[in-house]
């Protein structure tokens, strides 16, 4: 996803732990494993039975690398759970670095690395989906296909070797102090009919994204094409009072000082956190009449450096332990069957609220560039 609250390119993370002996310890105290289906490999490593025969290989060569570079739009408290998480399993990846770009950046470093000499990127995750189509077509994402893949929902892999990091929803957010219970929209609909109802109220007081933004870009791209025959129609009524953003960051800001009442298409990567530390004021819901779900995606380049050790953690972030590290971190785990304890939302507790018509898979279509013209100009031309 657009990193919602920052575009901080440069940021870096360089997480260093020690070695664990937890699992050792485990085993001669005849304690139960965390998870069902672990058995024991060479020294202290662990990995699921349903793992090949020859996984210990991949283990193996990742001893023999140095540290791992990672190409994201995620900041440094989405990644600590799940790097603490992967290096105590791995405890000899000492260095993990991790550059929080936005969604496009993280491509467009990469390919301007590439072309100059060798990027040092060994895993690229990002809420692009017309850059990963784009790669793809490249044939530049290595021919992976991981063990967890088969006990995953479909999506979990949308294009060969291009894998769903997290299913976030996208949602409704607005200011609780000026807007009365009654009158928080919990659908696009009701928010359409809030708006219509006194115009002067909210014009201009409306946020979403850009949809210059390919973040923007697939959400919109997505729900109209979830609603073909009233979907230009609604979306142009609340185009008409909306002042879009490029980010998450200040669409919250504006919500909690009141300067915007109401924002749709949110990212709840952003909202949720933001309204936990806001006291009440800042209020979210689902999206009742379609929520849109964002695939972030998550691949390794052909040249990855450190090619064992990005297998490593694009198995241990798809893993049941993993699933629940990405939850830790702000994300939505989709893998089916976590503790509702460890992980209170998932894209399966979200469909059992709103059911799978209410859901709206953002997916990726491989749109032409005339055509995203068009719907670029459209959407823009109800601007007012």
């Amino acid at each position: 996803m657009d990193s919602p609250s920052k575009n901080k390119t440069g940021s870096v993370i360089d997480v260093r732990t020690g070695r664990r002996n937890f699992l050792r310890t485990a085993v001669i105290a005849g304690a139960a494993l965390p998870f069902p289906g672990l058995v024991l490999a060479k020294g202290d490593d662990a990995w699921p039975s349903y793992y090949p025969s020859d996984y210990h290989s991949i283990v193996e060569g990742s001893k023999k690398e140095s540290g791992l570079a990672i190409y994201s739009n995620m900041d440094t408290y989405n990644w600590d759970p799940i790097l603490k998480g992967f290096q105590k399993k791995y405890p000899w990846v000492k260095s993990i670095k991790s550059n929080n770009l936005s969604s496009a950046e993280v491509f467009e470093r990469y390919y301007s690395e590439s072309a100059t000499g060798t990027s040092p990127a060994s895993l690229m995750v990002s809420g692009d989906p017309t850059n990963w189509v784009r790669m793809a077509k490249k044939q530049a994402l290595l021919d992976y296909k991981s063990p967890e893949v088969a006990h995953l929902p479909d999506f979990a892999e949308p294009m060969p070797n291009l894998y769903t990091f997290s299913a976030d929803p996208i949602l409704m957010a607005y200011n609780t102090a000026l807007l009365s219970e009654k009158e928080r929209p919990q659908g696009i609909g009701p928010l359409v009919d809030l708006i219509t109802k006194d115009p002067k109220r909210f014009k201009g007081k409306i946020t979403t994204y850009d949809i210059a933004v390919s973040f923007g870009f697939a959400i919109f791209y997505s729900w109209l094409k979830s609603n073909p025959d009233h979907g230009w129609d609604t979306l142009g009524k609340l185009l008409s009072m909306t002042r879009p953003e490029r980010s998450s960051g200040p669409m919250v800001n504006k919500l909690q000082t009141g300067e915007d009442l109401v924002g749709y298409f949110v990212s709840s990567t952003v909202v949720i956190p933001q309204a936990t530390k806001s006291a009440g004021l800042l209020g979210w819901s689902y999206i009742s009449d379609g929520t849109p779900m964002f695939l972030r995606g998550m691949g390794i380049p052909k040249t990855a450096p450190q090619v064992n050790t990005a297998k490593l953690m694009l198995d241990y972030i798809l893993s049941q332990e993993g699933q629940i590290s990405v939850y830790d971190g702000g994300f939505t785990p989709y893998r089916n069957g976590l503790p509702a304890k460890a992980a209170p939302r998932t894209y399966e507790s979200i469909e059992a609220k709103l059911g799978k018509k209410n859901m709206i898979i953002i997916g990726y279509d491989d749109v032409s560039k005339e055509d995203a013209q068009k719907l670029t100009q459209k959407w823009k031309s109800y601007l007012k």
